[in-house]
């Protein structure tokens, strides 16, 4: 049954209702004005989007009584088919808005497979109550425990939500130490109706797109179509619809599309053995020989209004420099450059050359009172100078693109760590900020044609279920969880795998990412935090079987907390600027990190209830270790900025403190576990598969045999017998957003 408006038995209950009848609410220091969809604290008006305060509105307007969620997504999305998760994202950011009542308790309480109550004392005036005259009441009778709900697809063909320009829903918590926050608070405008002819077009529907640009005259896509295991470049004429293939066929990615400003030439990127990072080229529109542009970039192209200079980031001696070149490469020079407290986004973060050709806009950070607070940079081509442009308190933006009156940017970013990645329009110098899209979608990779009437974007699909298998039995993979969601993202931060054989994995099903807990079979599933900032992930549990220790950022920042198996007695064990990916020594006694000291990454080891950390390997940048089953041995990646291949992963001696072996990047990445005592790791081939890695040079050994999708996250079982895994199959197509 859809949920999104062809129910015939809600139809005849709902008649779909309008909320557009001049009631006013007052609840403690709230007041909600239905007829203008304004909420207001203590006289203050709350910048929320028209689809969180019509959510409120439908909620208080039958105060005490439980609303399923058929009716709700009824209500508010009567005319178009959406997922459900929107509501999920709805009600996640009013309950964080609202808080709880002077009582302790929440205004929005949740029923389990039942709907929502809205609790407080209502006085209101004006108008009727035209929400309650169509629904039949439900009576609660008993409280349930919330265990979340799994979000399901609504259709197999899912339209869009056409987006409106709202107000951005403001300061949310900070997350990821790496720089994802920002600095100076936006001026808001009121919420504001956007074009009435915004339009959202399918360029490359049901292909796998990774890469995408629009010609300047708007005439041209060109993009990376990934089929049969192989990354070929494309050019497609919009109007007559026809494709044609400009380079072969290859095993690596044509990446960070641009076209030049004339047209004629299309710049790509590679990453290629021996060189570092990635290696830049361009061809001429229509296919030929390419040209090397560049090496060494981090970020993708921007190029100049006159086509003859390009722009680019580039790490070295642990800086983010803005590099600025001739168009064919030559003539290096470093316009900017940030280090240590002061950082550039860098990896897949759109430049953008402004159209007078004055400036360079950048996504940055600033490292402020110990939390990294995100910035919207202007760059001066001339000397340059920076300047911050005001943007809303976001948790993570990392694209930007001017329009072509340079009176504003469009950027890529999103509010909290479990909102969907949305794009927004910033004008230029204020930073009045309005949402372009305005739904539950990813969006990716911003290209705007020369006038900047047309926008092209990647909208990213695909979701993500537990499975499990024997260690060494590759066919006989089972699926533990089943939502069919886009949105759906069981185990990708993080999974593990008690003495006792429950699973421990995180889920944003609940409006956060949170940790949950299932028996091997899937069944008992049981929530573990809830409601205690944004992100609780990367669990690891004790030896013993009686703790978890897992990261949180409910303190400001990612820090190492442990709780007990049951999810009692919850609390933080590591301070500072911050902590990430928990290891547990076998004994117990220690947590092994990645951690934060003074702007720098290293590996540590704090004491398992808690106390001063030990730097344990501070060389290059190195993330992510894991432990031995016998405690001799630590994995860990790396990444060396002086190196042709700068992405490692290497094997150290925790007893003499000596590298024993190095893989690259080609060899596996992102480590969880261990396939015995110390003679072989376990890790992953790009994503697709799982290998038996021998520390001693023997060949490698496959563990899975996926032909299609990725596995996010996974985890070996304590008596290296099970295998977990986050496994799912994301793909994304270009959009066309016009009219906006």
């Amino acid at each position: 049954m859809s949920l999104g408006g062809t129910s015939n038995n809600l139809q005849n209950n709902f008649k779909c209702p309008k909320l557009t009848d001049s009631n006013v609410y007052e609840f403690e220091n709230f007041r909600l004005d239905s007829g203008t969809l304004m909420l207001y604290r203590s006289g203050v008006l709350v910048p929320l989007t028209r689809k969180v305060v019509e959510t409120l509105t439908a909620l208080v307007e039958r105060s005490g009584q439980v609303v399923s969620k058929e009716e709700l997504m009824e209500v508010l999305w009567s005319q178009t088919s959406v997922e459900e998760s929107n509501l999920s994202q709805n009600l996640y950011l009013l309950r964080k808005t609202l808080g709880n009542r002077e009582d302790g308790q929440p205004f929005i309480e949740t029923y389990r497979r039942r709907g929502y109550r809205f609790n407080a004392e209502i006085s209101h005036s004006q108008g009727t109550n035209h929400f309650v005259k169509n629904l039949e009441i439900e009576k609660p009778e008993v409280k349930f425990e919330q265990l979340g709900t799994t979000s399901r697809r609504i259709n197999s063909k899912k339209r869009i939500l056409l987006a409106r320009s709202l107000v951005s829903a403001a300061v949310l918590a900070t997350l990821f130490l790496y720089p994802k926050f920002f600095q100076i608070a936006a001026k808001t405008e009121p919420a504001t109706d956007a074009p009435a002819g915004i339009k959202m077009t399918r360029l490359t529907p049901d292909q796998n797109v990774y890469s995408q640009a629009i010609s300047p005259d708007g005439k041209y896509l060109a993009f990376d179509l990934f089929e049969r295991g192989e990354h070929g470049l494309w050019l497609k004429e919009l109007a007559s619809g026809s494709s044609t293939q400009i380079m072969a066929p290859d095993a690596l990615a044509y990446c960070d599309l641009e076209f030049s400003p004339n047209g004629l030439q299309i710049y790509y990127g590679k990453t290629l053995n021996n060189h570092p990072n990635v290696t830049v080229f361009r061809i001429p529109i229509f296919g030929g020989n390419s040209q090397l542009v560049a090496y060494n970039r981090i970020s993708p192209l921007t190029l100049s209004p006159d086509g003859r200079q390009i722009g680019f980031m580039r790490n070295v001696e642990s800086e983010n420099r803005l590099i600025v070149a001739d168009a064919d490469g030559s003539s290096e020079r470093i316009l900017s450059r940030r280090r240590k407290t002061s950082l550039y986004e860098t990896w897949g973060s759109d430049l953008s050359w402004s159209p007078d050709g004055n400036s360079i806009a950048a996504c940055g950070a600033e490292l402020v009172g110990g939390k990294w607070r995100r910035q919207l940079i202007e760059v001066s081509t001339r000397d340059g100078v920076e300047h911050v442009i005001p943007t809303p308190d976001w948790n993570s933006m990392d694209d930007v693109a001017w329009l072509s009156d340079q009176k504003s940017l469009v950027v890529r970013a999103r509010e909290t760590e479990v909102s969907p990645w949305q794009i927004w329009r910033i004008s230029y110098p204020d930073g009045n900020t309005n949402r372009i899209t305005d739904d539950m979608n990813d969006y990716d990779n911003l290209s705007l044609s020369a006038d900047s009437q047309s926008l092209v974007v990647s909208q990213t699909l695909g979701n993500f279920n537990l499975w499990a298998m024997r260690l060494g039995d590759p066919h006989r993979a089972k699926q533990l969880t089943f939502s069919a969601a886009v949105s759906a993202n069981d185990g990708i931060f993080g999974v593990s795998i008690l003495p006792n054989g429950k699973i421990v994995y995180t889920s944003p099903r609940d409006g956060h990412i949170d940790l949950w807990q299932m028996d091997l079979d899937g069944g008992g599933q049981k929530q573990l935090t809830k409601h205690v900032g944004d992100f609780n992930g990367r669990p690891r549990t004790s030896p013993d079987g009686r703790s978890i220790v897992f990261v949180s950022s409910r303190s400001g920042s990612l820090q190492i907390w442990r709780m007990d198996a049951d999810g009692n007695n919850q609390r933080q064990l590591s301070f500072g600027e911050g902590a990430d990916h928990p290891w547990i020594s076998p004994d117990g006694d220690w947590i092994y990190c990645t951690f934060y000291e003074s702007a720098k990454q290293l590996i540590a080891k704090i004491p398992f209830n808690g106390g001063s950390p030990t730097i344990v390997f501070e060389e290059h940048n190195p993330y992510h270790p894991s432990i031995s089953p016998n405690g001799k041995l630590m994995y860990f990646d790396d990444y060396d900025e002086n190196s042709d291949q700068p992405w490692k992963h290497g094997v150290l001696s925790l007893e003499s403190g000596e590298t024993l072996k190095e893989f690259s990047s080609s060899e596996g990445s992102f480590m969880e576990g261990w396939a015995n005592s110390m003679s072989a790791i376990v890790a992953r081939d790009n994503r697709r598969n799982l290998w038996v890695l021998p520390m001693d040079g023997r060949k490698s050994k496959p563990l899975t045999d996926f032909e299609n999708g990725q596995i996010r996250n996974f985890a070996v079982s304590p008596d290296l017998k099970q295998i977990v895994l986050a496994h799912g199959n994301p793909s994304a197509e270009a959009m066309l957003i016009t009219n906006f």
